[in-house]
């Protein structure tokens, strides 16, 4: 379990992932008109609101999720199966409890939630059954989240998303037999949710084959089980954080801007593209962490300074392919998706995806500074980056408009990338910082000066389309032909990587 190659595994995760969120996009971007053509808006807003408000329980997770792969990890490398299959079993007991008070929750607001929504007394009574059909699932959907980790643990991300896959397959030939059989809205959800029953048997049955759990009953094992709550504490303390940092932007800027409400749609308008780079980028830290957790477990200094420096190097050309084309086209992008009224955006539009760069490239670090459980420092950087970047937000909100949020978000995620410079990767990890940004500044810095030039010397076409298109691919190929040119990458290199 501890041999599989490196690169193969990242890669392997990283697509399988890519794969799994593109086809869910595609195939609720493909099935949202039917739904809504034939559902009727009203209905298919019920069932927007139903799965929005169960959305809200995943607070509950409080951490847990995070801290078990980097306990499983540990436990799998060094042989403890005994104990994890005791903190698998425990793990199985703090769901049942989180799905419970899920439950319960869903099911006060179905029965008397009525004045809490904006719906009409014919139409809450349709809400209430999605309510109770997501109160029944409850448990298949929080208990799959233990088989989820497990093989997460086990480096078999991969399967996971490949479920994934096969789930979103499976939701768009239910909104086929749906429209065929002339299913009503309630059975359509019914099934809808069920879908989940084939994810956990299936993650189960995987587990239960590797040997990573030995029985689905219960178990009461909380003294080993502390060390994992324990863990998920602080980082739900410091997800928190994030979270109020992301969430509170558009809440700001609905405060205290002066220029109306057409700010926010701005805000919406701009976050699409972010949010996308960060769909597909943001499982990197899972994907790394198992790797982590087992370098840290068994002090392997090389595996630690391979992750930091070459994860690095080689996180950042990925970050790079997926946020320079769209700081290329931002101009194009806006106009195709809202019209050539809103290509002032593109400035900001663009210091945001840069922004994601500095963010999202840190991965493997991050994902060491997690492995080793120390996080009270992580706690405190979010909470005066939080802080920080909300001050900004009001102070400039009138100035700069939607950019305050946008220079809000940079100015957090300088505070914290200065905290790795400074703290995390000398004191806590024993890495030397310059390597790191040196790791970091080339592969981007290369690719900084392509979109440069490719950005002067732009194709301009009748067609926005294949524009984007063309553009994005003359810089495509001479970002990688560069680094090639630079040797920053080899063919050598990659082969021994493979190979490993």
């Amino acid at each position: 379990m501890g041999n599989k190659s490196t690169v193969k595994y990242i890669t392997g995760s990283f697509a399988w992932g890519t794969v799994a969120k593109l086809l869910d996009a595609g195939i609720k971007f493909l099935t949202i008109p039917f739904l809504l053509s034939y559902f009727g808006k009203e209905n298919y807003g019920l069932l927007t609101l139903a799965i929005a408000t169960n959305a809200y329980m995943a607070l509950f997770d409080m951490g847990i999720n995070i801290g078990a792969v980097k306990f499983f990890s540990q436990w799998i490398v060094s042989g403890k199966y005994d104990l994890l299959h005791r903190v698998a079993q425990t793990n199985i007991t703090f769901y049942l409890v989180i799905s419970l008070l899920n439950s319960i929750v869903l099911v006060i607001l179905g029965t008397w939630g009525e004045g809490i929504f904006q719906v009409t007394s014919e139409e809450f009574v349709t809400f209430r059954y999605l309510l109770y059909i997501l109160a029944i699932f409850s448990i298949v959907h929080w208990v799959t989240f233990v088989f989820t980790q497990l093989l997460i643990a086990d480096e078999k991300i991969d399967f996971t998303q490949q479920i994934n896959s096969i789930r979103s397959i499976l939701g768009l030939i239910l909104v086929g037999a749906t429209i065929w059989f002339k299913w009503s809205l309630i059975q359509y959800f019914l099934i809808y949710v069920s879908i989940d029953i084939f994810v956990t048997i299936s993650s189960l049955i995987l587990c239960k084959k590797r040997n990573l759990i030995v029985s689905v009953l219960p178990a009461f094992y909380w003294k080993d089980f502390s060390i994992v709550f324990k863990y998920g504490l602080a980082i739900l303390a410091m997800s928190l954080f994030q979270y109020t940092a992301t969430q509170s932007r558009p809440l700001i800027l609905g405060v205290f801007s002066t220029t109306g409400i057409g700010i926010l749609s701005e805000y919406r308008i701009i976050e699409v593209f972010p949010l996308f780079i960060i769909s597909l980028s943001g499982m990197l830290i899972s994907i790394f962490l198992p790797k982590t957790a087992r370098a840290i477990q068994g002090n392997n200094r090389a595996a630690i300074e391979k992750m930091a420096y070459e994860g690095t190097k080689y996180t950042s050309i990925l970050v790079s392919v997926l946020c320079l084309p769209v700081m290329l086209n931002a101009q194009e992008l806006l106009t195709l998706y809202v019209g050539s009224e809103y290509v002032h955006l593109a400035l900001w539009l663009s210091v945001w995806v840069f922004t994601l760069i500095l963010y999202l490239y840190n991965s493997p670090v991050a994902s060491l500074v997690l492995a080793t459980g120390r996080t009270k420092m992580l706690v405190y950087s979010s909470a005066i980056a939080c802080i920080v970047s909300i001050v900004i937000n009001i102070l400039f909100c009138n100035t700069f408009g939607v950019g305050s949020a946008v220079v809000g978000y940079l100015v957090y995620i300088i505070i914290q990338m200065s905290f790795y410079y400074f703290y995390f990767n000398n004191k806590i990890l024993g890495l030397n910082s310059f390597k790191v940004f040196k790791s970091f500044v080339v592969p981007t810095i290369i690719g900084l000066f392509t979109f440069l030039c490719v950005f002067i010397f732009k194709l301009k076409m009748d067609s926005l389309l294949l524009q984007i298109v063309l553009n994005t691919g003359i810089w495509f190929v001479v970002y990688i032909s560069c680094l090639f040119l630079f040797r920053v990458i080899s063919k050598k290199e990659l082969f021994l990587l493979k190979s490993r």
